[in-house]
């Protein structure tokens, strides 16, 4: 009977990529799950003192972005539309290679820094509580001179929803005075905290196991302790790269990162150190609580062994009486004495009570 996962067991839900071999380099093929109908298009627009946005364009005005002296994010869900990428790669003269990284949603997490633009690739972790899952997809960034950046998701996310709003009310500020490089911080920022929310999530996953390893191991299966285990590991993949691309983006080696935003970058790697020694415990933690599950797995066993094995030992000494008066020789004198029989089943008593009493007296059942 195959068990099903408890209520508190999060399911992460990574798309399984196949990627097409032997494509010559820069092929714009599109490798992942298609999660959206269609591709959207939205241009965020802002300036100290005013905000527009622009809800499903086609292609934005290149030559109105270089001209406008504004912060302009241009933010892109949904992936599988290769014509509509392809244009947007014609209009920026982005590089076929850079789109065939962000096609490719199987893409190691990785950063790219150029004179004239910085792309960023990202795993976006997402804890979604009502359906009790954590959802993994792939976020792209590319920094491009004159103030632009476009960022490529897979599908829409809240994650960003804070920092819109900031940008549309002008919260703090900061955001609406700074330029592109400072966006760029604000949403990988966002998806840095996000790692950490998404680990608590999963502690307490781990908490609760190992309250009922402590309780009753018992009631813990193998498979679910080893699901979660494996769980963590991959998310724990999805990770990992983060403290290299914020180390790299601390040090601003393009005039796109201005020196008035590397102490927002150095913070952010602050915050990238912190996910991985928390998922490295986590990982530990899971390591360490399979261990115990195996040595109380071992234990119980060990005790059934004991059980049967004590049991086997009372039976021992009845077993050789019984098989000394079942042979058939013709002469053995006790067969002719009246109180034989009743006498054989005294010392059987005698034999098995005195050694049910002894292991009992060693705790041994």
């Amino acid at each position: 009977m195959k068990s099903s996962r408890p209520n508190w067991l999060r399911v992460p839900r990574f798309t399984r990529k196949k990627r097409k071999l032997a494509n010559p380099p820069g092929s714009l093929v599109h490798t992942g799950a298609r999660r959206t109908d269609t591709s959207v298009l939205s241009m965020y627009t802002y300036d100290e003192s005013t905000f527009e946005v622009e809800e499903n364009i086609e292609t934005p005005d290149l030559e109105a972005l270089a001209t406008s002296g504004k912060v302009n994010w241009i933010n892109i869900t949904g992936l599988h539309q290769v014509s509509k990428l392809s244009k947007i790669g014609e209009k920026f003269n982005i590089s076929s290679l850079i789109l065939e990284d962000i096609l490719n949603t199987g893409s190691r997490p990785k950063i790219e820094k150029r004179e004239n633009e910085v792309f960023v690739v990202i795993r976006l972790i997402e804890s979604e509580s009502d359906r009790d899952e954590i959802d993994v997809q792939q976020v792209s960034l590319l920094l491009l001179p004159n103030n632009v950046l476009i960022s490529f998701l897979e599908e829409p996310t809240d994650i960003f929803d804070p920092v819109i709003k900031r940008i549309r009310t002008g919260g703090g500020g900061r955001i609406r005075k700074l330029g592109a490089d400072y966006l760029a911080w604000a949403l990988l920022d966002a998806a840095v905290d996000n790692y950490l929310y998404v680990i608590d999530q999963l502690d307490e996953s781990v908490a609760q196991i190992d309250t009922m390893l402590q309780t009753n191991s018992a009631s813990i299966e193998a498979g679910e302790l080893y699901m979660l285990k494996r769980d963590i590991g991959s998310i724990y993949r999805s990770m990992r790269p983060i403290r290299e691309i914020t180390s790299s983006l601390q040090r601003p080696t393009t005039p796109l990162l201005k020196k008035s935003t590397k102490p927002f970058f150095t913070d952010l790697n602050d915050h990238a150190v912190q996910v991985l020694e928390t998922i490295e415990d986590l990982r530990e933690s899971m390591s360490s609580l399979r261990d115990f599950y195996l040595s109380a797995v071992s234990n119980r066993m060990n005790e059934v062994m004991k059980v049967l094995t004590c049991f086997s030992t009372i039976f021992l000494p009845l077993t050789f009486v019984a098989g000394v008066y079942g042979m058939n020789f013709e002469h053995m004198p006790e067969l002719g004495i009246r109180w034989a029989y009743p006498m054989v089943w005294v010392v059987f008593l005698l034999c098995a009570g005195g050694m049910f009493w002894l292991f009992k007296k060693m705790n041994w059942l």
